[in-house]
């Protein structure tokens, strides 16, 4: 607690200094003048509560609420400047509303309670012990951070996710962070709607495409749509061999498929070495292929986890360290 007083003590030391002009601020924009001086006050609020995140996580000695009240005391009288300023987005980093969420904004979490019943818990002692307002920036983004943290794991429970959702956003009135509350949360419906969908009966192509990458199961999969007539996916093939050869004791199995013959290809891929799993197939099997996948252009690479599923967002290496 002393060596917390004496921290604020310091800011308000900087917040005098600040009001009085800053001679280093000489020449900024205003805008500018505004983000450095919102570090500035950033960097003590965020050092303040890291020691308090130290000393309270793990420890069971003392009355938390008691302490969290006594210790955050200084916050209300400071809040304007400290808590509810949009400049913190800029000025400070996404470690402050860490540090915002788990100890001034949240700092009990009875884990018998939902989502939205703990915020509930948490904005009766912020308005009651600390008397500080629910519609501060900071607070906003700490109760939008939290409910998206939580909505990954309600997968495609849909009511659970949309109760926390309804519970979050009442208290949510900058009209900035309204709009990515509601842009977050649609793409939360739609990916996982998309997973629900793709859950419907096996499609030919579906059929086809599992009877193909049966006998690789359990390794990361990079599948390559190539046909001879093309030059960039034979370019592309050369390019791959240096990888195909670094990779041939690991687990990751290059697919390459076509609907051109084998004797089609013999004249390419055996002069030039081309490795990797050969796989020829049907005119018509290719056309299911390429309704499944949606593709007309080639080459057209996919790239699939040791789990078999298809992975938009990573590179083999990543896959490979998954």
């Amino acid at each position: 607690m002393k060596w917390k007083d004496e921290q604020v003590e310091k800011l308000d030391d900087l917040v005098r200094n600040m009001n009085e002009g800053l001679p280093e601020l000489k020449g900024c924009s205003p805008l500018a003048s505004d983000i450095l001086r919102t570090y500035i006050i950033w960097n003590c609020l965020y050092n303040i509560c890291h020691e308090y995140y130290l000393f309270v996580d793990g420890n069971d000695s003392i009355d938390r609420e008691a302490f969290w009240q006594q210790y955050f005391s200084f916050v209300t009288p400071r809040e304007k400047y400290l808590l509810d300023n949009p400049l913190l987005m800029i000025a400070g980093d996404s470690f402050f509303f860490n540090r915002m969420e788990f100890t001034l904004m949240r700092p009990f979490d009875p884990h018998f309670m939902s989502t939205h019943e703990i915020w509930e818990k948490n904005k009766e002692l912020l308005l009651g012990k600390l008397h500080l307002s629910p519609t501060n920036f900071s607070y906003q983004v700490c109760r939008l951070r939290d409910i998206f943290t939580v909505l990954k794991w309600y997968k495609t429970d849909f009511d659970a996710a949309a109760e926390d959702f309804a519970h979050a956003l009442p208290s949510i009135t900058h009209p900035e962070l309204i709009r990515r509350a509601v842009l977050t949360y649609r793409e939360y419906v739609k990916e996982n709607e998309l997973q629900v969908v793709e859950q419907k009966p096996m499609t030919k192509g579906d059929s086809i495409f599992q009877r193909i990458i049966e006998p690789y199961k359990g390794n990361v999969l990079y599948v390559d749509f190539w046909e001879m007539s093309c030059g960039p996916c034979r370019a592309t093939m050369l390019h791959m061999r240096d990888q195909v050869e670094a990779h041939k004791d690991k687990p990751i199995k290059y697919l390459y498929i076509t609907d051109d013959t084998p004797e089609q290809c013999k004249s390419f891929l055996e002069p030039n070495n081309i490795k990797g799993e050969h796989i020829h197939i049907t005119r018509s099997e290719w056309g299911y292929l390429q309704e499944r996948f949606q593709f007309t252009g080639i080459p057209f690479i996919l790239l699939f986890d040791k789990q078999g599923k298809l992975r938009k967002d990573a590179t083999v290496e990543q896959l490979l360290n998954e």
